[in-house]
């Protein structure tokens, strides 16, 4: 099976502080952050309402889990609230054999509470543990994902320690998080299954198999997570649902063009990496922001403009509904990354 890429050391078990964190090179952290510290009562109630006919399984201050499909619940991060104990989105995909746990989260405690989860709802604790990108509030929680007994922190249940789950990324993404990712667990990622790079990997669970894309865009080394049998799609952050992208690693053409393979996939539940749950009109509406970034920053290299002044000018279209936004610079940077790749 192709991929759907369209273009074709023991230190670690320091304790992490906030600053290291929000200062992890690459991280979306930050982004969030800002977020958290700006958003009004009613936003934030915005971000945490769930749809009315939704299986909510867990709730916490930091997210909700949610049953999406038969053995599939997806885990929708609501930092908003101020606590990033996982901070991204992520899931849990059960089959007879081997329970997944897509991203490794913010921190120890959020993998571990997900580790938790996951053996409350299917009685078997995570076989396998995947991370879809480098950055720190996907992975910086490996520790707690893949030793949940063992790991220091919060007063979780400890896990049943046996089997030790097994660690799944891209060869770049595990170079990444060695390289730029502060309290980075090199000791597990030693050990980690590396995906292939240009062909989808299957992963068999028992009467369920998963397929891993390796795509680009939002890094240089993303992947989706496929459940075929019920069409759900865990994008990481390929995919932001209303919140504005982060485009800090991005290359934009390959960013679209990753998306749009995702869109073909005619999923019926994409989980984005930050954001509320989507559906394909969501998914279209991405695109559509998308673009129009993309058509604001071709319209700056004609006027010779600033990526500044452009972002500075930026105005989401009216259509497109509400996007969270706030600190404008994320326009300015959204717009320099393309004008970087056209080449200004």
């Amino acid at each position: 099976m192709t991929s759907l890429d369209a273009n074709s050391s023991l230190a670690a078990h320091a304790h992490c502080s906030r600053r290291d964190f929000l200062t992890t090179a690459g991280s979306c952290a930050a982004h969030v952050s800002l977020m958290s510290a700006a958003a009004p009562v009613w936003m934030r109630a915005v971000w945490t309402r769930g749809a009315a006919n939704a299986g909510v399984v867990a709730e916490e201050p930091w997210g909700r889990l949610e049953r999406v499909a038969e053995g599939v619940w997806a885990l929708t991060s609501t930092p908003l609230t101020g606590d990033r104990t996982t901070l991204c989105n992520g899931g849990i995909i059960a089959g007879r054999h081997g329970v997944m746990m897509v991203e490794a989260f913010a921190s120890d405690a959020g993998a571990r509470w997900m580790a938790s989860q996951a053996l409350a709802l299917t009685g078997r604790a995570p076989s396998h543990v995947l991370l879809t990108h480098y950055h720190g509030d996907h992975a910086g929680g490996i520790r707690g994902a893949i030793q949940p007994a063992t790991a220091a922190g919060t007063g979780t249940p400890p896990l049943t320690a046996k089997p030790t789950p097994q660690l799944y990324a891209a060869e770049v993404t595990r170079e990444l998080v060695r390289t730029r990712n502060t309290c980075a667990p090199l000791d597990l990622l030693a050990e980690a299954t590396l995906l292939s790079a240009t062909d989808a990997t299957r992963i068999d669970l028992g009467g369920r198999s998963v397929a891993v894309h390796p795509l680009t865009g939002h890094t240089s080394s993303d992947v989706a997570v496929h459940v075929e049998d019920e069409q759900i799609v865990f994008c990481g952050d390929l995919v932001w649902n209303g919140m504005f992208p982060n485009y800090v690693d991005a290359v934009p053409s390959a960013l679209t063009q990753s998306v749009k393979g995702l869109r073909a996939l005619h999923g019926r539940t994409y989980v984005p990496g930050h954001g509320t749950l989507a559906d394909a009109n969501a998914i279209d509406r991405y695109l559509a922001l998308l673009d129009s970034v993309e058509e604001a920053a071709r319209r700056a290299v004609d006027q010779g403009i600033s990526a500044e002044a452009a972002g500075a000018a930026y105005r989401l279209p009216s259509a497109l509904g509400e996007w969270h936004l706030f600190n404008a610079r994320y326009y300015e940077r959204a717009i320099g990354a393309w004008m970087k790749e056209l080449g200004r």
